[in-house]
């Protein structure tokens, strides 16, 4: 009889707990500091390109309801070296369907002003209802990069895949940071191979990025043997610094998937690599946004704060200078042939 009474003592006892714990609601008011929105400017300078600046407004997640909305009536000034060299114009977004959420990032542009190097360039910006914010920058020197070496082998599955190695000298002088990136264009031709080339078939044109082989490459992804709650932060942008490998040269390992064309039928791949020289900020800035992507939803890791360089605001100015190899195999655009965009 007591083991009995025992039984329904214990099994009383937790659906109490459980009922306790379905029932209670804990509310837990913020006591954080109080976060204003502000104004958000992103601009990345090229050497060879006019002045393109996006702007927005922060929000909290206590903002509700929330409506994103384009910013026309903002003032977005370029100085180079402390002198005013235009204020951009307000760019409207492409027309879209009702139904698609309204654009939240405001462009404005240049219609004349190319970067150049050896100044420092400053972005501001004015909406009505904000502090005036404002970010600087200064284009990176460029850092030439040469095709040192490509090999290919036949991997699992059939497929091939080919590696490309890609040779600098990091200058040294100064800090230095960096950002590869690689596409490839092909050609197919769609007719009957069976027989000779026909100039009425088409060659399939296509292009996609292949960015993802310099993850083999162990400056890109070192490895992370001791990562044992799977934490360590991946490189989706391909950055890196000059720190293991200043004023030497180094050699980046690219492997990729490759179907080689028949140059009979005019079928080509043109593969081209791309060395970035990037500025601090901006790789800082790609650095805690990988990571805060990563661990956004992971609840072992801290909050990652996202870096930036914008007073008064969010975002980043940034900088960067572009040189480039490439490989190819087959020979575009030839006279004559029939292509087609895929």
């Amino acid at each position: 009889m007591r083991m009995i009474t025992r039984k329904i003592v214990s099994r009383t006892a937790v659906a109490l707990v459980v009922m306790t714990a379905i029932a209670c609601e804990t509310v837990i008011d913020y006591k954080g500091p109080e976060t204003e929105p502000k104004v958000v400017i992103y601009a990345l300078l090229h050497p060879d390109s006019l002045v393109k600046v996006t702007i927005s407004e922060s929000h909290t997640v206590f903002q509700v309801p929330w409506q994103p909305r384009q910013i026309k009536d903002a003032t977005v000034r370029v100085y180079r070296d402390g002198e005013l060299l235009e204020t951009l114009t307000y760019v409207e977004p492409p027309p879209v369907p009702d139904y698609y959420p309204l654009n939240p990032n405001s462009q404005y542009i240049s219609f004349t002003t190319k970067p150049e190097y050896g100044h420092i360039y400053r972005i501001e910006a004015e909406v009505p209802g904000f502090a005036k914010a404002y970010g600087e920058t200064q284009l990176p020197v460029p850092v030439a990069v040469e095709v040192a070496d490509t090999s290919s082998q036949l991997m699992g599955y059939g497929y091939r895949e080919m590696t490309v190695k890609l040779k600098f000298r990091d200058p040294g002088v100064s800090e230095n940071y960096y950002k590869v990136s690689a596409t490839t264009m092909w050609g197919i031709y769609r007719g009957d191979k069976s027989g000779p080339y026909n100039p009425e078939s088409a060659v399939s044109v296509s292009e996609i990025d292949i960015s993802y082989g310099f993850g083999s490459d162990p400056l890109i992804s070192p490895r992370q043997d001791d990562d044992l709650f799977d934490m360590s932060v991946p490189n989706n942008y391909n950055i890196f610094s000059d720190e293991l490998i200043s004023g030497k040269e180094y050699t980046l390992r690219c492997a990729s998937k490759i179907d080689y064309p028949d140059t009979d039928y005019y079928e080509f791949v043109h593969r081209l690599y791309r060395l970035s020289t990037i500025t601090k900020d901006l790789y800082l800035y790609l650095q805690s946004y990988a990571a805060y992507s990563y661990t956004n939803d992971n609840f072992l890791a801290e909050p990652v704060p996202v870096y930036t360089n914008i007073t008064n605001g969010l975002g980043v100015v940034g900088a960067m200078s572009t040189m480039s190899a490439s490989v190819k195999i087959g020979d575009f655009p030839v006279d004559g042939v029939n292509y087609e965009e895929n």
